[in-house]
């Protein structure tokens, strides 16, 4: 028996943990695999930066939703294997991402609005876009933020949730008759 912060661990019970942690890495190992080769595989299908740029972030997101979520099945596991009573926790943490989920509704409206223009490609890195009066190239285009340089050399970085009446020059290209006549 083990004293561990009070309480009383038996032997076997610490080997357990220990193999469910090994038992669980080596999945979080196969499914992370899995999904590289997937992204891999769907990344050398397309030919255009845009979509390259897009499988790159929902690759990431997936391998960081992956991370963490086998990270919280394994504290959970340990936990109930050293006799912690984890319902409590587990209705915890919903009443915490709940809070969460209020305290950080802005940076989740701009992740959201950025994985919605990622998959629906209304623009990209190196298009000519105009959003709120403000026109430019986009240099970046992130999950929170898109950033746009102008000829100026001014950048202006805009929250996500807040690109509102964009116009992309590069998107279409324009026909003779759209342009002014001097």
């Amino acid at each position: 028996m083990l004293n561990f912060f009070g309480m009383e661990i038996s032997l076997s019970r610490v080997i357990n943990s220990a193999i469910y942690i090994l038992f669980v890495f080596i999945i979080y190992l196969i499914l992370h695999r899995i999904l590289k080769i997937i992204f891999r595989h769907a990344d050398a299908k397309k030919a255009n930066h845009a979509e390259q740029q897009k499988i790159q972030t929902i690759s990431g997101m997936a391998s960081s939703i992956l991370k963490y979520a086998m990270l919280i099945l394994v504290i959970l596991v340990v936990l109930a294997n050293l006799g912690v009573n984890v319902t409590s926790l587990i209705a915890g943490l919903g009443i915490l991402t709940a809070v969460l989920g209020l305290a950080f509704q802005d940076m989740l409206k701009d992740m959201i609005a950025g994985i919605s223009i990622l998959i629906e490609g209304q623009f990209g890195i190196g298009d000519i876009v105009e959003i709120d009066g403000f026109k430019g190239t986009v240099i970046d285009v992130g999950l929170k933020t898109t950033e746009i340089k102008n000829s100026h050399n001014q950048v202006k970085i805009i929250a996500n949730r807040n690109i509102d009446g964009l116009i992309n020059f590069s998107k279409f290209p324009q026909s003779p008759t759209n342009h002014k006549q001097s």
